[in-house]
Formats: structure tokens, sequence, C-alpha cells
């Protein structure tokens, strides 16, 4: 909870500090936001609304009639705007089909026209049946009554606002200066005036103007009226004033200590109000002022005066009470004492009297026991706390032991920005993060786009040396021919996949090379088990899981074409590429599906000699433990690890994910050493550098999110044509993949831009391509 702020008004006439860069906190924009959405709703014609006229205005045998079109309506509505939308949307799209309707007997060619800008190409039935419902609906009621409707939201929604700033005259009457005349001061053009560079004598000169305006009992805030007793005094008339002679209070002097020890703090003028106004609340806004504003004055003052004795004694409390701080005080009447402190303080005095006990006894016996000499000593336990709570003041409030030992770990080959910068100083107190400085920002009326550069690449590291493929041995190059080295991540793996059997888990980007590494555990797999020049194919299987059959068979063509020149067979084990028991046999390596494995490996009876081949198993995309398909993944990787250990074979994992933030916790799921087998690689290390631009609607009417999306979407689509790229829309629905491209083409035909969506071949050139290959 933040602490209570004083008003702009104070700071204005002070030298309280100011925040710099301040930001809102995303709970005020979200707030802000629903206010807005619910001024909104209120100003704006909604579909409540329309029912509301409809109960208002017509009698209950009537009631059910108009339901069945006002349902007819929302049925239209839904088929136009898509269900996938919400029914929000739908609502707001059942509105603005009333709002078309209202008064017209047939779809026309303009009602058309404003449907299909709105929403795009839409099913003509909808919209007729939709305009049949709406005038059914308006017959029920006269032309008045309905104009009233449609321009009572119309006068609410928000056109007669008066904007801040509108009713400002600027004037622009240019007026020509002599180069010889003197330049007013100050706005007063007095030529007898003298102009001193003196600060007293321009300071009095203020001064003596305020005093023309102002009154006799006018409080100026004159820094000579600032002299040694001015604490003291304002004190005592705020104690005066808020407790009016009651006892039990606060004295001056404790007061006038603690307000001391707060001024003399090196605490900022914002930080220091919120605890004034803790200790004085509502009753001290005007001592407070007084504070702030002579803050300097009054340590000044205080200490370069000795001839007063109140100030002297004052001065002996504060030192005291600053060298002597036994218990945080806040505020001289109050003192926090926690419950662990009260049992400390019991203790302590329970430990004080026996010392004093076993001290007597020693000394009537004349000796002291061995005992003694290892007790309790409370002082010492004093000066431990004492300590504990000056270390506390610069630890993070939310910091957990568990963490700052955690972070002592460093891990060889993780490149992780984020989790490096979770550990400066600066995150750890709690300092806001910022975009790049590189970022550029354009808002208009419809959007607010944000365009964040891509991240500069990591840095080549003294130890990183490329392979090349020439250096391998005769399976590599085999293997990886047409091919002549190995990209940075393959490189900085190599090492651990090609020469190890250690348990691995590689986080990279899309289109890193994840599927390589994959080729070199294969091939370190194989090594093993050549014998004299010859591969003793019937040792060992492999099995690479898929998440997808479609990707299973892309794995399967591009393994079978790597692995052919060794003779290695490949083969596709799914739902609908079914292998007989020979066909396993004579396969080496298995392309499967999480659901399909799980299958297998469930048996007991019939597959246990395939599962007891398996030698490697590679898991595509392992971050799907965390999706609905997880505990199929699990109980593979479970059932693995539990035939490792009954049977003391080894089965080698590997894990291949390009989105893993809990990359320690897969880790060590999987049974891999964070040392040697955990690689993550953040986006510097990304093959094509990748830029992100974020581009917010700022409307809060569902009906024109909509159709402002579509139309940023076009804007930015056409953009990338036009600059010879290839362009990916997705939507959030399958429903939406159909409306949408169907929209883009219609506004292509609309602004003449069709041809730059047209291929430069013919439809039947993509057949004719793939017959010629064959």
């Amino acid at each position: 909870m933040a602490l209570p702020r004083l008003t702009g008004t104070l700071r204005s006439f002070s030298n309280v500090t100011k925040h710099e860069d301040y930001s809102e906190e995303l709970a005020d924009l979200r707030t802000k936001r629903s206010k807005l959405h619910e001024q909104l709703l209120k100003s704006d014609l909604t579909w409540k609304k329309i029912i509301k006229f409809v109960d208002d205005n017509l009698d209950k045998k009537e009631h059910q009639t108009v339901n069945g079109d006002l349902k007819a309506i929302l049925q239209a509505a839904k088929q136009i705007v898509g269900a996938e939308n919400g029914q929000e949307a739908i609502e707001s799209g059942a509105v603005f089909l009333f709002k078309t309707f209202h008064r017209k007997e047939y779809v026309g060619h303009d009602e058309t026209k404003a449907i299909k800008q709105m929403f795009g190409p839409f099913p003509s039935s909808s919209a007729t049946a939709a305009c049949n419902a709406t005038y059914r609906i308006a017959s029920h009621f006269t032309e008045e009554q309905l104009t009233a409707l449609i321009q009572m939201a119309e006068e609410q929604n928000g056109d007669n606002r008066v904007f801040f700033g509108k009713n400002i005259v600027f004037s622009f009457d240019m007026h020509d200066l002599d180069h010889s005349e003197e330049l007013p001061v100050n706005g007063e053009a007095d030529a007898q005036k003298i102009i001193s560079l003196d600060y007293n004598k321009f300071l009095n000169n203020q001064l003596n103007h305020l005093q023309n305006y102002c009154d006799d009992k006018s409080d100026l805030k004159s820094l000579e009226k600032v002299d040694d007793s001015f604490l003291w005094c304002e004190v005592g008339k705020y104690l005066n004033e808020s407790q009016g002679g009651t006892p039990g209070g606060p004295t001056t002097e404790d007061l006038c200590c603690t307000l001391y020890e707060m001024l003399a703090s090196t605490k900022s003028g914002d930080e220091l109000q919120n605890e004034l106004f803790e200790l004085l609340g509502p009753e001290g806004f005007e001592l407070i002022e007084k504070l702030l504003q002579n803050r300097s004055l009054i340590l000044e003052r205080s200490l370069t005066c000795p001839n007063d004795n109140r100030f002297q004694t004052l001065q002996e409390q504060c030192k005291k009470f600053i060298g002597e701080n036994i218990k945080p005080n806040y505020g001289c009447q109050v003192t926090i004492q926690s419950e662990q402190e009260r049992l400390l303080m019991k203790q302590y005095r329970r430990e004080e009297k026996r010392n004093a006990r076993k001290e007597k006894q020693a000394g009537e016996d004349g000796e002291v026991s061995g005992e003694g000499l290892i007790c309790f000593d409370p002082k010492e336990l004093r000066i431990q706390r004492e300590l504990a709570l000056l270390n506390a003041r610069s630890m993070p409030v939310l910091g957990r032991q568990r963490d700052m030992d955690f972070e002592k770990i460093h891990y060889p080959h993780v490149y992780d920005s984020r989790a490096e910068a979770m550990k400066t100083s600066a995150f750890i107190g709690g300092a806001k993060v910022f975009l790049p400085e590189a970022v550029q920002r354009e808002n208009n009326k419809m959007y607010e786009e944000v365009k964040i550069p891509h991240s500069e690449p990591m840095p080549i590291g003294i130890e990183e040396k490329i392979v090349y493929i020439k250096d391998l041995d005769e399976i590599g190059q085999l293997a990886f021919k047409g091919m002549k080295r190995l990209n940075r991540i393959q490189s900085i793996v190599f090492e651990t996949a090609y020469n190890t059997n250690e348990n691995m888990l590689i986080c990279a980007p899309t289109g890193a090379g994840k599927t390589n590494i994959a080729m070199l555990t294969v091939l370190h797999e194989i090594r093993q088990h050549v014998q004299h020049g010859v591969i003793k194919k019937d040792e060992f299987k492999i099995v690479y899981v898929a998440p997808m059959k479609a990707l299973a068979a892309e794995m399967t063509n591009y393994f079978s074409k790597r692995l052919e020149p060794l003779g290695i067979t490949v083969k596709e084990l799914t739902g609908d590429m079914q292998l007989s028991k020979g066909e396993i046999l004579r396969t080496q390596m298995l392309v499967t599906t999480p659901e399909k494995w799980d299958v297998v490996t469930r048996k007991s009876v019939g597959d246990v000699a395939l599962s007891q081949l398996v030698k490697v198993l590679i898991l595509d995309e392992v971050h799907l433990l965390h999706e609905d398909r997880g505990p199929v993944l699990e109980s593979i990787v479970a059932r693995t690890l539990r035939q490792v250990e009954s049977t003391q074979s080894m089965i080698r994992i590997l894990g291949l994910s390009a989105t893993l933030p809990n990359y320690l916790d897969v880790a060590t799921f999987l049974h891999v050493n964070p040392c040697i087998g955990l690689f993550y690689f953040d986006g510097r290390f990304r093959p094509v550098p990748l830029g992100q631009t974020f581009i917010g609607i700022k409307t809060t009417n569902k009906v024109q999110q909509l159709n402002h999306m579509d139309e940023v979407c076009y804007e930015n689509v056409l953009k990338q044509i036009m600059a010879g790229h290839q362009v990916m829309v997705f939507v959030h629905a399958r429903n939406a993949t159909v409306r949408t491209a169907m929209g883009l083409r219609e506004k292509a035909k609309n602004n003449g831009h069709i041809c730059h969506f047209l291929s430069p071949q013919g439809s039947d050139y993509g057949q004719a391509e793939k017959q010629c290959s064959l």
C-alpha cells in the first residue's frame, strides 16, 4: 500500500523534491481503462439500453414478439462479427445493426457498404434477417421515440465535451522592438528602475512587493523569521491546536527532538513529507509546510546558537537519542515492539538475573565454575541484534535466502541476459525496468505503436571455436555431407553432444539449429556400436518424440536423407503409420509422437525387447510439459528413468525447446547435470535478429476495436509485401482465418493494391514445378 502524499499545493511553494521519470503503475492504467470503458457504456448506445427502451415503452403482450426479433438481431450479429470475439463484441455489433436499419425497410447499397467497411465480408442473409427484425421492432414505436433514442446516445457520446485549453486565446500579433530601447524587467517597463545583481536587495524588493498586497496578519514565509526558537514555537502552536491541553500527549521537547532528527536525516523532501504526515497527521499541514520550506535554516540556526538553554537541552537529548537508539521509534508517543522482541527482552532479564546469582555465588566460594564462563551473554546478544538491524536496512525486504544462494552458482553454458540483469543491485533495489533507448513510438488517434529494435548479438568468447566438418571423423563427414561447418550454437554444444553420454537440455531460439544438435547425439550413439568398420545395427534403437504427426513426417525425411549414407533406417511410428514387428526390428531410428510411444512402452509383454534396445531418447518441444499433453510426456520420462535404475542400462535423454523460462527445473527433471549438459541461449544468439512491434488500439468499443485491428493489420501487411517480404498473419480462432483473409482481399481491391498480393506466376506453376522435379 502506498503511503499518503501531500497535495501539489504544498509542494508548489516549497523546496520539496519531485520524482523524476515517474510512470504510472499497471494497476493504475487498468483502473483508468476500466473507468473509461464504464464511461463509454454510460454515454453510448448499448444493447442493454435498447432492451430497457423496449421494456419501458411496450406492453407485456408485445414483449414476446419483440424479444424474438431482438434475438434474431443478436444471431445475425453473431454470424457477422464471429462467435470467437466474445459476447460484448456481438452485442456491440447488434447495436451497430440496429442503428443502421432502424429506418430502413430493406438492405440498400449504403447499408451494405457501411457493414462491409466495419466488419469486412459478411453473409447477406444475416444482414437481411437483421434488417427485417429491426424493421418489425421499429414499427412498434413512433418516429419521435426512435429519434429521441438515437439522438440521446449521440448527445451523450462526448461530442459536446469541452476539452482542456479549448477556451485559451492565443495572440499572434507581432511587435517590432527598437534595439535602442531597454527590455522590460519582470514585466515592468520602468526606465528609471535600477537593476542590481545583489540577491539580498532583490529579495527585500520582492518581500516589500508582497507586503503591499498582503494583510498585516498574513504569515509571510520570510527567511529572517527563522531564528533559534522557530522550531520550538511552531511545535508549541501545533500541540496547542491539536491537543488543546489534553494530558497524556507528547511534550514539546520530545516532539522537537523527533522532528529535529528527521530534518537532519539525508532523506529527500518527498520521503520526509510522508513520514511527517504520518507523525503529525492532517492537522500538521501548515507545520509540515514550514518545516520543509525552512529545513536547512532550522538545522543551521539550531546548531549555531548556544545561548538558548532550551536548545542546548534539546541538542543533548537529540544526540543521546541518535547515539543510543535502542528501539525503532515511529513518533515519540508510539513504540513498535514485536512479539519476538518482547520474548527476547524477557529472556534478557531472566538471563541477567541468572548471571547475577552465579557471580554472587562465585564470589562467595572464591572460584569461578567452568559452566559459568560459557553462558548466555545478554549484552553480546544485544550487540548482535543491533548489528542485524543495521544489516537489515540494506537488505531487500522480500529477499529469500534460497534465492541468494542460487545466485552464487554459475552455470558455464547458460547465456541468460535476463537472469544476469536480475542479479544487479538496481533490480534488487526495486528500480523500474525501461525500454531500450532506440525505441520508436508512434501515437495517433487510432492506435499507439512501439517499435523495439533487435538486441545486439552476443560477443564471441575467447574459448569459442567453430567446428568444421572436414575435422570430423568419417561418420560425421558422411552425415553432414554438403555442409562446411557448424554454426555458433552447434559448435558450443559439439563437445558435450558428440563426445559424451551426458543427458542434455538445449534451449535455443527458433531456427538456431537444434535438429543438427540432435543429429550429433545420434552420430555419437552410432559410433559406439562400430566394430571393425561395421555398424552393429541390432544393438541399439534411437527414438525421436515429436509433438505433431506433420513434424514427425518432416523429421523422418530429414534424418533419412542424412543417415542414408550410413545405412541407418529411419521410420515413422504414429497413429497413421503403423509398423509390424519385423519392420520395427529392422529399423534403427523411430520418429513417433508422445501418445504413441506412451502406448508402446506401457505394454508389459511383447515390446519389452524394443524398449530395452533404446539407447537415446530425444524429446522435441519439451516445454509441452506445461500444456495438456504434459502428463503423457512426463510419464515417458519417468518410465525411462525407472528403466535406467532397474536395469542399470544407459539411456541418454535429450530435451529440445525454444521457449523454456524455468530451464533449471526441467533440467533437474530430466536428470541433466546443469554444469555439463544444460545449454541455454537467449535472443542474442538468433541467426536472424528479431525486432518487435507492439500496437495498441485505443478505442474501448468492441466493434471499433475489430475494425481498427483490421485496418492496422492491412497497413502493416501491405508495408511488408511492398518491401518484398513474406507475411504470416495469426488469428485467435480457426473461424477467423477465412474472415481475416477475405477482409484483407476486400481492402486490397477497394484501395487498388490487389496487384501486390497476386503471385507473379500462374496458379498451375507450383504443380508444374513439382512434376519437373520428379
